[in-house]
């Protein structure tokens, strides 16, 4: 099958969860979440019924009750979204990129202030600086100063990060005095270079990709087309974003041994979000004499041709 991408769009990252976190804290914990509803439960519950009359005793202690049983249903639904694991995940990413763990020293490009919002995998150099560092024996050199600074900067930014970017490339240029022609210092320098490129042209083939696609019959079997005419049949793609959050459609479409197109369906995926893998899985009806189909993704409403198979 052969595939369409787009350009995607920086979209919003955590929507729920930012509206979520004031009431929750830094770095909320299922566990603690529920100890301290309960610690306050019993608090409210024990003041109401050692100071109060019976009536309205028993009418706040039930108050109390029914806070407690939301807050819970609450909380299992944040557990369910992945809020608490998404939370100390961050924590313990933050830790080894800090180098808390083992190192006990804070990485130069680890920002120290300001809100962090995590990179999509094309602009997260953190490996590359790791190994640079390496390089020079655990201390990167002054000429990194301004691409650290800036790469900091990236960090602590969400709505201009195309700007920031384009900045970030102008910083390699002292960087690549250091290294000769075909070295691996100056491989890194090429690479990181390359993708700030891309990043900053906002070209949606380096973005969203779609892999893996395949008909399968119930059983979880692949088929061929042939043998899926005229009947229903699983449509399975893997969907991976290297970009921001974005939302996707998928489109598929039927063609004839002359090329000429039978069926056309739309199926919208939704949001992805940054270094992440969708897979796409959807009953999808074969015409009689289809003879292949193409898959598209559409991002944005542009979009760009990728082959997937």
């Amino acid at each position: 099958m052969s595939t369409n991408d787009s350009t995607p769009e920086e979209g919003s990252s955590n929507g729920v969860f930012e509206v979520v976190a004031p009431l929750t804290g830094e770095n909320p914990n299922l566990a603690s979440f529920f100890l301290v509803v309960g610690a306050v439960t019993c608090v409210f519950i024990a003041v109401f019924q050692l100071t109060l009359p019976e009536g309205v005793r028993l009418l706040l202690t039930g108050g109390v009750l029914l806070v407690t049983v939301l807050s819970a249903i609450v909380a299992s639904l944040l557990e369910t979204l992945g809020y608490f694991d998404e939370e100390t995940s961050k924590a313990s990413a933050d830790e080894a990129e800090t180098g808390t763990g083992t190192e006990g020293d804070t990485a130069p490009w680890t920002p120290t202030s300001g809100t962090r919002y995590p990179l999509p995998p094309m602009i997260n150099f953190d490996d590359e600086l790791r190994t640079y560092r390496e390089m020079f024996d655990g201390e990167l050199p002054a000429e990194f100063d301004e691409f650290v600074a800036e790469y900091k900067r990236l960090k602590t930014t969400r709505d201009n990060r195309t700007n920031v970017a384009s900045d970030l490339r102008a910083d390699l240029n002292p960087v690549s005095v250091l290294f000769e022609e075909r070295s691996r210092g100056m491989e890194i320098h090429d690479d990181i270079s390359e993708r700030l490129l891309r990043y900053v042209n906002n070209d949606a083939i380096d973005y969203v990709s779609l892999t893996d696609v395949g008909l399968y019959d119930d059983n979880g079997d692949e088929i061929d087309m042939a043998s899926a005419e005229s009947e229903l049949a699983h449509l399975r793609a893997d969907i991976e974003n290297e970009g921001e959050t974005v939302a996707v459609e998928l489109f598929v479409e039927f063609v004839d041994d002359d090329g000429d197109g039978i069926r056309r369906d739309t199926y919208p995926v939704g949001e992805i979000n940054p270094a992440a893998t969708e897979t796409f899985d959807s009953e999808v009806y074969v015409p009689a004499a289809a003879e292949r189909a193409t898959t598209s993704l559409s991002v944005t409403n542009r979009a760009a041709q990728a082959a997937s198979r």
